[in-house]
This record gives structure tokens, C-alpha cells and sequence, in this order.
């Protein structure tokens, strides 16, 4: 286990650096400042024995009859007698000196350093070998009106002790180097404790990781810090846990909503809707729908769209408030209430209900029974009709085939009458007779094609078909069969020769798939759109018995859709034809 983390021992060697160069500048300036302080009082001290022996020579007059010698005497008196004393005139010849007898044989002093500086600054100093005695001095010269007074102190048993600083100061700075260095290491591991501490979490926080419980920070000012940042994460952590859960309901709610809606942000971006949203939506349109963002530009919502944008663009002070609009939208035989909602942040949304009223059970029964009464009345009489032809009349062979052949056509078409009445009552009184497994759409739908395949060439009818191979669902096969059975013989009976069929799978959700079974023919009057799936209703009735349709093929689509837990509706496309919208579930039951 390391002792100091890296971000410690980083910041450790920053410090050390810093603090010792800071040190080494505070030991160089006191060495400095002490060294001139001594070297100052050292030559106060010698500058006060040249002032002695300069008023010794002009009492005596020593320097006028040469008699320097007389000098000696006072060097004997002074307090420090290694003082070496040499008078040097203005040539640098040296007219005295107490340590050599003939100093008149010396060689010139004139450019000595001492010398040269006492000439400029009337004192000077040196610190160097002496070429005649060969000792190392400190060297102060003093300059007169007629000579300079030079003093020599030996360096290394005199002066340098005078020179040189105390050691004991600068040993104390040295040791509280060390102490402040100790106090350094100790407060910055306590430092980079909390920091890698908030670095560990900083990294955890950006992996989306969970915070370790055991995670803890010394008990510091920046510790506290980090203990409060921690705290405040996983309390904004848990919002956010709690605010996913709550966006999960939410989404879950909209899913079984029997209205469409869609919620969008400022920029009409979508954050949410559900699959009703678009069914309803691709109900109005005149175009096929994928996503919700495309509401804004289908015509019918434009006042919705004016509305939006009118709120958007104003700026209220104070507080504003959640602004609404509704209108009321009828296409296609259906009514939709259509609401929209601005918050305050301007985020908005959108509700779709399908107001379309139901008709009446009652009457509903009451028009099923007469409808059934006059559809199995008409069968029932053309056959009577030729057989009391047949008994009652002697006629010859061939009209006798032929009265056959047409009561044979009524009594086939009032079977297909009696089971298509019989499906539509067992889907709706018996539905759970039918079993229910695991079908596979796009065969149910290629096995229809193949059974009306020769109707199919005779109409000349080109089918496109974009369904998935792998789409399946818990449902009942002759049930989805007969649905998209009868859809393609209501093309083949109604919507002309030359057609296209397109039928496509445009959605799908969680708990459904939806499709667009879509026509180019020749389409349905506009007001005939809403009775459409109606028992026996016929939009040209003489037509319609002339094609063998009993009626109720679109009853029996529309009745297996609902088993199947979906919706269907119906729309004149403006390119010509019908297109049937519908959805199915994928667990039946």
C-alpha cells in the first residue's frame, strides 16, 4: 500500500522546491547581510587605527623628516597588535611597512586594489596573498591628503573570523527547514487524502458508477467539502433514480392511454408519445405518418400550429401561465377532439381523443336482424321462385339446366351468407372458442394471396408487399386469414381492374403491430366512408350483388381486428383508392 498517493507526492515535491528555494534565498541574503555588517565593523574598526596613525605623522611631523620608524611605538599600544601598518605614497612607493625592514625596496603598490579603489572612494579593500610575505591578509587602505595608510589583518586567523557570519543563525534556519518541512508533509498528506479521496469520487460520478459507502474524508475544512459534495451527489443521484422511475410510469401510462398523445420540447422536438398518437394522427392525414413531429405539417392541425407558435414567441414577466387550445377535427367518418397544452417552460403537448359516438347496441341489433331478414329473403325467394318454375312449368332440358344452375348460384351464395353470419356471430359471442398460438403474418398473408391468385390475374391486380418475414404474433390463424382474405376481395370486387395493393407494416410498439392496406382504385363517396364496416351496407347495391359479396367482408375484418385486440379505420387516399389502417396485437387473449 503506497503511503502517499501521487497527487501527494506531487504536491509534496512542488512544496519541497518552492520552500527550499525560498530557504536557500533567505540563507544566501542573512549570509550576506551579516558578512557586509562585519566587514562594515571591521573597517570602522581599522578605518579608526589609520585616523590614530595619520595624527600620530602630522603631530610628529614623521612624514616631513622621514622618520616613519617612530611608528612602531604606537603599533605596540594598540588593542590588536597583528595588525600589519604600511604607509604607501602617492607613486605607490611603499614608505613604510612594520613587518618588512626595507620597505623601500619593495616594488611599486600603486596598483594595488585597495590602492586603486582608495583613489576613487578614499577607501579600499582587498582580500588576497601578499607577494611579499606570502601570508593572506584583509587589506584597508585609507587615503590622506599625501599618502595612504594601508592596515593588513591576517585573513585566516583574524579576519575571517571577524568577516565571516554567525553559523549559529544559520543553523537555525536550516532547522526550521526541516521542521516547517515535517509540518508541510503531514498537512499535505491530509490535503492530498481529501483530494484523492474527491478524485476517486469525481471518477466514479463520471462512469456512472455507484459512490462507495465506505468512501470517507479527513476530519478538514476541504474534507467537509468533499463529505458535503459526496452527499449532495447521492441525493441528486437518488432524485435522479427516482425521476427515471417516474419517467418509466409515465411512459408506461401513455402506452395504455386510450387518447394519442404526444408531449414536445420548445423546438417541437418530440420527448414522448404513444402509438395512438400516430394511428390517430395518420387517421386525419392524407399522407402516411412515422413520427409525431410530423403533426406540424398536416393541415388540419394548422390553428393548433398558429397557436403554438404564437405562445412560443411571447415573453411574459412574472410568473406565465399554462396557456390551452382545443378544436375539433372530422375526417373520414371520424371526430377527434385535438387539445394542446403549453407549460412553462414552454415545452408543450399535444392530446388526441376520438370522440366518433358509437351507434346504439339496440338499434345496432335491430338493423342486424332486418338486414339479415333481407339478405337471406332475397336468396330464399330466387330459389323458391325456380323450383315452382321447374314443378308447376313443363319446360325442355336446357332451360331446366339452366333454372338449376341459378338456384344452385342463390343457394351457394346464401351458404357464404349464413357463414359469414355465423363467423361474425361466434367471433363476437364465441371468440374464445377460437384457439389461439404463435402465427406467422407474413405466411397468413401469402397463403390469401395464393388462394385468390387466379381472380387476382384476372383483374390484372399488382401487389406489393412489405411486410417482415420473421413478424409474428399470438393469434388465430383462420381469423387473420379471413381478415386479410376479405380485404383483397374487397379490392378485387370493388376497386376496379389495372390496381395496385401496397400493404405495409409502418409501426410497431411494444404491445402492437400496425398496418396500411392501401389501394389506387376507384375509392368509396366521402360519405359513405362511415358506414363502411356496417353489416350488409353497400355503397351501390346493385353493383355490390352482382360481384357475390355478401355484404359483411369488411364486418368480418373489422370483428377480427377487434378480437385481435387492434383497430381498424378507413380513408379515401387523395392519390385515388382506399387505405385501411389498422393495428394488431401481439399477445391475443
Amino acid at each position: 500500500m503506497k503511503i502517499f498517493s501521487t497527487y501527494t507526492r506531487k504536491q509534496l515535491l512542488f512544496l519541497f522546491l518552492v520552500f527550499i528555494s525560498f530557504t536557500l534565498i533567505v540563507l544566501y541574503s542573512e549570509y550576506h547581510h551579516e558578512k557586509r555588517y562585519h566587514v562594515k565593523a571591521l573597517n570602522k574598526e581599522l578605518n579608526g587605527y589609520a585616523e590614530l596613525m595619520h595624527n600620530y605623522i602630522s603631530v610628529n611631523a614623521s612624514y616631513k623628516n622621514d622618520t616613519l620608524q617612530g611608528l612602531d611605538s604606537i603599533i605596540r599600544i594598540l588593542p590588536d597588535k597583528n595588525i600589519r601598518i604600511s604607509i604607501i605614497d602617492y607613486d605607490g612607493l611603499v614608505l613604510f611597512d612594520s613587518e618588512i625592514s626595507n620597505s623601500m625596496d619593495l616594488e611599486s603598490h600603486y596598483l594595488r586594489p585597495e590602492i586603486q579603489q582608495a583613489l576613487s572612494d578614499s577607501v579600499g579593500t582587498d582580500i588576497r596573498v601578499s607577494a611579499s610575505t606570502r601570508v593572506k591578509y584583509y587589506y584597508f587602505a585609507r587615503q590622506f591628503p599625501d599618502y595612504f595608510i594601508r592596515l593588513s589583518v591576517v585573513y585566516e586567523t583574524e579576519a575571517r573570523h571577524i568577516i565571516e557570519p554567525d553559523k549559529t543563525s544559520l543553523l537555525f534556519i536550516v532547522l526550521l527547514f526541516f521542521l516547517t518541512s515535517l509540518t508541510l508533509v503531514l498537512l499535505t498528506a491530509r490535503l492530498g487524502k481529501s483530494i484523492s479521496a474527491l478524485k476517486k469520487f469525481t471518477l466514479r460520478a463520471s462512469g456512472n458508477e455507484s459512490i462507495d459507502s465506505n468512501l470517507t474524508f479527513p476530519k478538514t475544512e476541504l474534507g467537509n467539502i468533499g463529505q458535503d459534495i459526496v452527499d449532495l451527489y447521492q441525493k441528486m443521484d437518488k432524485a435522479k433514480q427516482d425521476l427515471a422511475s417516474e419517467k418509466e410510469k409515465l411512459i408506461h401510462h401513455l402506452t395504455i392511454l386510450e387518447e394519442g398523445i404526444a408531449i414536445f420540447t420548445q423546438d417541437k422536438k418530440v420527448v414522448a408519445s404513444n402509438s395512438n398518437f400516430i394511428q390517430f394522427i395518420n387517421q386525419i392525414s392524407d399522407n402516411l405518418i412515422y413520427s409525431a413531429e410530423n403533426v406540424f405539417s398536416i393541415q388540419e392541425f394548422s390553428p393548433v400550429v398558429s397557436f403554438i407558435n404564437s405562445k412560443l414567441t411571447v415573453e411574459k414577466a412574472g410568473k406565465p401561465d399554462q396557456p390551452s387550445y382545443e378544436i375539433f377535427v372530422n375526417k373520414n367518418g371520424k371526430h377527434f377532439a385535438v387539445k394542446c397544452i403549453i407549460f412553462q417552460d414552454k415545452s408543450f403537448e399535444i392530446i388526441i381523443h376520438d370522440v366518433t359516438k358509437p351507434a346504439k347496441r339496440k338499434l345496432l341489433k335491430q338493423q342486424i336482424t332486418e338486414n339479415i331478414a333481407h339478405e337471406l329473403k332475397t336468396p330464399v325467394s330466387s330459389i323458391k321462385g325456380f323450383l315452382e318454375t321447374v314443378l308447376n312449368n313443363k319446360i325442355n332440358r336446357s332451360k331446366l339446366l339452366e333454372y338449376i344452375n341459378r338456384a344452385y348460384a342463390q343457394t351457394c351464395r346464401l351458404a357464404d351468407l349464413i357463414n359469414d353470419i355465423s363467423l361474425l356471430t361466434k367471433i363476437e359471442e364465441a371468440g374464445h372458442l377460437y384457439p389461439i398460438e404463435k402465427v406467422n403474418l407474413h405466411q397468413v398473408i401469402d397463403s390469401a394471396i395464393q388462394d385468390l391468385q387466379e381472380k387476382i390475374r384476372e383483374h390484372n391486380i399488382n401487389i406489393r408487399m412489405n411486410i417482415p418475414g420473421d413478424i409474428e404474433l399470438q393469434g388465430n390463424f383462420v381469423l387473420l386469414y379471413s381478415a386479410f382474405r376479405n380485404l383483397l376481395e374487397n379490392v378485387i370486387n370493388h376497386a376496379g381492374n389495372n390496381v395496385v395493393v401496397s400493404i405495409e407494416n409502418y409501426l410497431e410498439d411494444k404491445d402492437r403491430y400496425y398496418f396500411s392496406f392501401s389501394d389506387n382504385g376507384t375509392g368509396v363517396p366521402e360519405q359513405d366512408i362511415p358506414r363502411i364496416f356496417e353489416r350488409f351496407y353497400r355503397v351501390d347495391k346493385g353493383r355490390e350483388r352482382k360481384s357475390g359479396g355478401t355484404g359483411l367482408g369488411l364486418s368480418i375484418v373489422k370483428n377480427a381486428i377487434l378480437f385481435h385486440q387492434g383497430d381498424i379505420s378507413v380513408k379515401n387516399r387523395k392519390e385515388g383508392g382506399l387505405e385501411f389502417l389498422f393495428s394488431l396485437g401481439k399477445h391475443t387473449g
